[in-house]
């Protein structure tokens, strides 16, 4: 039990790095907590929710995939149906690859409009 913690807890505390986006986020020059914001900062708040639905969705995803990693060890294991865990493992695939490819879309267009 200790070690399934400490994994845990190193995979909790990992710093990731990720590719720059092309959604422009406020630097730090925006102040939506105390409500001192001007029209230049809409653009970065609704980037900022962008970014948040799909990371939002990719956990999501990873849930459904475990869960029906779960689903088609258990039905293995006994002897039974396994197609339940394929059908929403390949439902989830299908729901993460949508929303990767509107990520990138809503990317391109944002890019495109904000001319940079």
């Amino acid at each position: 039990m200790v070690l399934i913690e400490r994994v845990l807890l190193f995979w909790l505390t990992v710093t990731t790095y990720a590719q720059e986006s092309f959604i422009p986020s406020s630097g730090g020059a925006c102040k939506l907590q105390s409500g001192d914001i001007d029209p230049n900062c809409i653009p970065a708040f609704i980037g900022e929710v962008i970014k948040m639905i799909f990371s939002f969705t990719g956990g999501i995803f990873l849930v459904l995939v475990l869960f029906s990693g779960y689903q088609i060890m258990i039905g293995k294991a006994t002897g039974g149906d396994s197609s339940g865990g394929k059908t929403t493992l390949r439902m989830a695939i299908i729901g993460f690859t949508v929303s990767a490819l509107s990520f990138f879309i809503i990317d391109f267009v944002v890019s495109t409009l904000a001319g940079s």
